[in-house]
């Protein structure tokens, strides 16, 4: 009687994984522009694990997905710099409404003064630390703006390791400092340039690399043990690794060192819950500090809305803070369930909609 009544329970949680194993694998594609070789999912509330599902391979021609395997979270990366500079507020080191040239100023590399050129008059003076934050700078992005040149030249030297200063020199080689979108505090647009200032500003204060304050004061606290900064060092992970694609590109054939600041960590979806929750559970920064990262505003119609390093988003009803990833990955938390999802569907530009995809998993486990 008590291994019927086990059946009983366990049968409508073994009905779900396979319906969800089957939905995940109806967009699995191997022969399209833009193929998606594997889909991983997971998702948590309040310590329950109620989806950790991986269809499909590593790569084109690879051994099967676990669920444990490796990732580069791209722009998620944008949360730990942005944790970061919250701490360093805490510390007394900074104010995020003070203008970010007080710190910068002197760093030959960066030409300060000329960063940001508005219809030919200077207003670097006038970017705050909040402003990079929160992508309300008016700074033009490389990888937007200058798209087809950028990666023009890294895929002509798709092994080259750029050092942060590399982007700064792309930065004026394109003129994009002569190109700001507005002035500073007046709108929103995503650009990565503000996190490569800020990412200057975290190893000026801390006096040591990004990817140094990055371990010491997140990862190894956390024990994040399959996290590492990638190209800024080496991971001591035994994991898999799964490649991502953008179109055809296996992009993990490319070195993504310019990403740094705006995206350079690689993790798993067990070690970004350790983080998310930790973030939300007052492990890493005081309440006070996360109530002002997630005071998201309003930016663009066509775009959800942003607070300092974190994005606002609704799946299935339910309020996510969290950070999407340019290879397809997402990392969010929901205060009010207790509810963590992180997904990596390993291709950048999908055939199928992304959103309606999750939402459906999410009604699938429900």
């Amino acid at each position: 009687m008590k291994t019927l009544i086990t059946l009983l329970i366990l049968f409508p949680l073994v009905g779900n994984a396979q319906q969800l194993s089957s939905l995940m694998n109806e967009k699995i594609s191997n022969n399209t522009d833009n193929p998606v070789y594997s889909i991983s999912i997971f998702i948590e509330n309040d310590g329950d694990v109620l989806a950790s599902e991986a269809v499909g391979k590593r790569k084109r021609e690879g051994n099967a997905i676990e669920i444990t395997d490796q990732f580069r979270i791209a722009s998620s990366t944008k949360l730990f710099v942005a944790t970061i500079i919250l701490q360093l507020e805490e510390e007394g080191k900074l104010r995020l409404n003070a203008p970010i040239y007080k710190h910068l100023n002197g760093m030959n590399d960066l030409q300060f003064e000329k960063f940001h050129l508005y219809q030919a008059f200077a207003f670097s003076k006038a970017i705050t630390i909040k402003h990079l934050l929160s992508h309300r700078s008016g700074l033009a992005d490389i990888f937007n703006d200058r798209q087809e040149a950028f990666f023009g030249k890294v895929m002509a030297t798709p092994n080259r390791q750029y050092r942060p200063e590399d982007m700064v020199n792309l930065y004026f080689e394109f003129e994009l400092n002569k190109d700001a979108k507005f002035k500073p505090g007046e709108e929103w647009r995503y650009s990565d340039m503000n996190y490569v200032l800020l990412g200057f500003l975290i190893e000026k204060l801390d006096g040591k690399s990004l990817s140094q304050s990055i371990r010491d004061r997140i990862l190894n606290p956390l024990k994040m043990q399959d996290t590492y900064f990638e190209f800024y060092e080496k991971t001591h992970s035994n994991n898999g690794r799964i490649h991502q694609y953008v179109g055809n590109t296996d992009f993990n054939a490319i070195n993504t060192s310019f990403d740094w600041s705006g995206g350079g960590l690689v993790s798993t979806h067990q070690d970004l819950t350790i983080f998310i929750k930790a973030l939300f559970n007052g492990k890493l920064m005081s309440y006070e500090s996360l109530e002002k990262m997630i005071a998201v505003q309003p930016t663009k119609e066509t775009e959800l809305p942003y607070g300092l390093g974190v994005y606002q988003s609704v799946y299935c009803g339910e309020t996510f803070y969290g950070h999407y990833g340019f290879y397809g990955t997402y990392i969010g938390y929901a205060p009010k369930t207790k509810t963590v999802l992180s997904y990596c569907i390993s291709q950048a530009t999908p055939s199928f909609n992304v959103y309606e995809f999750v939402n459906s998993v999410i009604e699938t486990i429900k």
